[in-house]
């Protein structure tokens, strides 16, 4: 009786050694505290309350309510940082540490200044390419939409509506129709239109007019239309051109290059452009030729008869 008694006492005493304490099982603890205006001692809603670790890692946040009081839970034991930022006002960070003893965190009245810093005024300005449709003529008003599609006017030509450039002869064509004549500011060019519109930025063009019905003092018979490029008024001052090059290779390679350049001083205006190229063709082929030879001859007989033998 005495050995079951001693043992009894033994399991008894293990089991309650095995029992876990409870303090050492809380591993998360919590803030809470109340933002105020310092100025104003009114409480501030919709504070953000942002708890980091000593590494500065984001590990939970929260936003005050309408009476300027804030909780936040299961914050891991451990130093943390607690950042109070408010738009106009000074941010605070104040550092506190979880763990035996320190879990449930009350920080009290937490009071914020207003910062002497301000913002400055920002003005968004945004401009889109509008479309004019008139009695004879379709304007295209450029904005920066078109001018960052293209480098060039040749570039811009390409997401105009019913006008499209050859990629590789750089042919323009108004209604797939090629017989078309291009104008700068009403004035036509020497230049002929693929390298005209090689020299021209985008950024200086103002507008485009389509004119599909021109008048009769263009002489427009057997045209499709007339492209009238409107640029900004002595907005590129100066000098600019532009290079390009290509190369193609199937069997022969094909290289293009060309350099164009522009000078704009007012109303004085000087440009001029300079291409290559160096084509070289393979060309191969068989030719069978057939020939008949035909053998006539001729008797004269003395009655003056002829005779025809072939």
């Amino acid at each position: 009786m005495k050995q079951f008694l001693l043992m009894l006492i033994l399991v008894s005493s293990t089991i309650l050694s095995a029992q876990p304490n409870s303090n050492k099982d809380i591993k998360n603890g919590s803030i809470s505290g109340r933002v105020l205006d310092a100025s104003l001692n009114e409480p501030l809603p919709y504070v953000n309350i942002v708890v980091k670790d000593a590494t500065s890692k984001v590990l939970t946040g929260g936003i005050t309510d309408n009476e300027g009081n804030f909780t936040i839970e299961k914050i891991p034991e451990g130093n943390i940082q607690v950042e109070i930022t408010f738009i106009g006002y000074k941010t605070i960070l104040k550092n506190e540490t979880i763990g035996k003893g320190n879990y449930n965190i009350k920080m009290g009245d937490i009071l914020l200044e207003e910062s002497s810093e301000g913002l400055d005024e920002v003005t968004v300005v945004a401009e889109t390419s509008t479309i004019q449709q008139k009695v004879d003529r379709k304007v295209i008003n450029i904005g920066k939409d078109l001018q960052t599609a293209g480098a060039t006017a040749s570039e811009i030509m390409n997401n105009l509506p019913s006008v499209s450039v050859d990629q590789q002869s750089g042919a323009i064509s108004l209604r797939g129709n090629q017989n078309v004549r291009v104008m700068v500011d009403g004035k036509l060019s020497n230049i002929p239109a693929d390298q005209l519109l090689k020299q021209i930025p985008s950024t200086s063009i103002k507008s485009i007019e389509l004119i599909t019905n021109p008048s009769a003092k263009y002489n427009p018979e057997g045209m499709s239309g007339i492209i009238n490029i409107v640029l900004h008024k002595n907005t590129q001052i100066g000098f600019n051109g532009n290079i390009n090059v290509s190369l193609a290779h199937d069997i022969e390679p094909k290289f293009n290059s060309s350099i164009d350049a522009n000078y704009r001083n007012g109303k004085f205006n000087l440009y001029g452009s300079y291409s290559n190229g160096s084509i070289k063709n393979f060309n191969r082929g068989r030719i069978n030729r057939v020939e008949q030879q035909i053998f006539q001859s001729f008797n004269i007989l003395d009655d003056n008869n002829l005779t025809y033998l072939s």
